[in-house]
């Protein structure tokens, strides 16, 4: 016959049952059976660092691929993406967060507006003497009032140069 004993843990109301003794359970006695297994050990293998997802502009017109939010930046830097904009004509500068322009220029994509085109440019720059946060922006100006129409910032961290 098993004995079942009930026992009240610290006043929280947790139930233990315990089997009573005698030989072990056989199948149909109605005992209750537990079997212990060693803990598996797992190995953590570590998972790659995921890379930030591009950044798209408001209007969808600009695709920025490289540099990825938060890179950190030398004096040098490849800006690229996907952009579809008026006569293939894609903007870009690399700017501090206290608004200092340290590099700016143009470039073409493979294709102007309304198909889609790549761009690709390396940008060289002289980076502040002590590293800084900053931006790297892709745009568009509008051909009507030479506003910027679209634009993607990208924050980076511009490492110094000490």
């Amino acid at each position: 016959m098993t004995e079942m004993k009930a026992f009240t843990a610290l006043g929280l109301g947790v139930l233990i049952v315990a089997a009573g003794c005698g030989a072990p359970p056989s199948a149909g006695s109605g005992g209750l059976a537990v079997s212990a297994s060693p803990a598996a050990t797992a190995t953590a293998t570590p998972a790659p660092t995921p890379r930030p997802s591009p950044l798209l502009s408001a209007k969808g017109s600009i695709l920025v691929k490289e540099p990825a939010t938060g890179e950190q930046l030398n004096a040098g830097t490849v800006v690229s993406g996907e952009a579809t904009v008026f006569e293939a004509n894609v903007l870009y500068r690399i700017v501090t967060a206290s608004g200092k322009v340290l590099a700016e220029g143009h470039t073409t994509a493979t294709a102007g507006a309304p198909q889609k085109g790549t761009f690709r440019v390396e940008v060289s720059f002289e980076a502040p003497y002590y590293g800084e946060a900053g931006f790297v922006e892709v745009f568009e100006r509008s051909p009507k009032d030479n506003s910027i129409s679209d634009i993607v910032r990208v924050p980076v961290t511009i490492t110094g140069s000490y």
